[in-house]
């Protein structure tokens, strides 16, 4: 399969109102727009025809002008909690016909943002060097077994979901790894995420992470410990 410049289209997904961390897109990191990083990695890595922020922002928005990213205004319809990330990828396809003009549309999530330009490189290669039939995403390994989760029962009692993990082993280092999106990034043929309706199929091409690439910031805390690690990166 062919994954020239002029093929793919990259999304970054950053609407308004996060609740959970308050204008969390533009909070600094490290001195810098939390997006500012997926805005870096998307241009430098030279993977990607045209790269678009789907936003209702209005900051956003200007960091986007800043650094040479087009804006499409997501519609106030798809700016809810509730509405999920391919929903508004699929939008955007139909409204813009994007299939048209480019062959795979790619997602990367602004809360990654310690992928590297590396990361995105070695994961379209993978993509490029494929039959095209399968979806790719960037994975990291679960941190603890997810064969050994509990799930709730009743009051104050939980159960195994997986009774025969535990009977093998506890020991976390014995437990065949698994792994998890981690929002670098999402690539796939516009046609079959347009069939799909997503990224996601029962089988999918993947690109590993280490953990310290893949921190994802969803929670106050988590910013903060981005903070520290970030500056520890860049020297500060």
């Amino acid at each position: 399969m062919n994954t020239d410049n002029d093929k793919t289209v990259a999304l970054i997904l950053a609407r308004a109102g996060s609740k959970r961390v308050p204008q969390k897109n533009i909070r600094l990191l490290n001195a810098k727009p939390l997006i500012a990083y997926t805005f870096e990695a998307a241009i430098a890595s030279a993977c990607f025809s045209r790269i678009v922020v789907s936003t209702d922002d209005a900051r956003v928005r200007e960091i986007a002008i800043g650094a040479g990213v087009d804006v499409d205004e997501r519609p106030q319809a798809l700016c809810g909690d509730a509405v999920r990330a391919v929903e508004v990828v699929e939008e955007y396809l139909l409204r813009t016909r994007a299939g048209q003009q480019y062959s795979n549309v790619a997602m990367m999530l602004p809360t990654c943002p310690f992928r590297s330009v590396d990361d995105v490189r070695g994961a379209m290669q993978l993509y490029g060097a494929s039959s095209g039939k399968l979806p790719l995403l960037t994975v990291t390994a679960y941190d603890f077994p997810p064969q050994l989760a509990l799930e709730p029962d009743e009051a104050d009692v939980m159960r195994m979901t997986d009774p025969s993990a535990y009977a093998q082993t506890t020991r976390s280092q014995s437990i065949p790894a698994r792994f998890h999106p981690n929002g670098g990034l999402y690539v796939a043929p516009i046609d079959l995420f347009l069939r799909e309706h997503s990224f996601f199929t029962p089988r999918m091409l993947t690109y590993p992470m280490p953990a310290e690439r893949s921190f994802d910031i969803d929670y106050p805390w988590q910013l903060e410990l981005a903070e520290h690690w970030a500056r520890s990166l860049g020297g500060g």
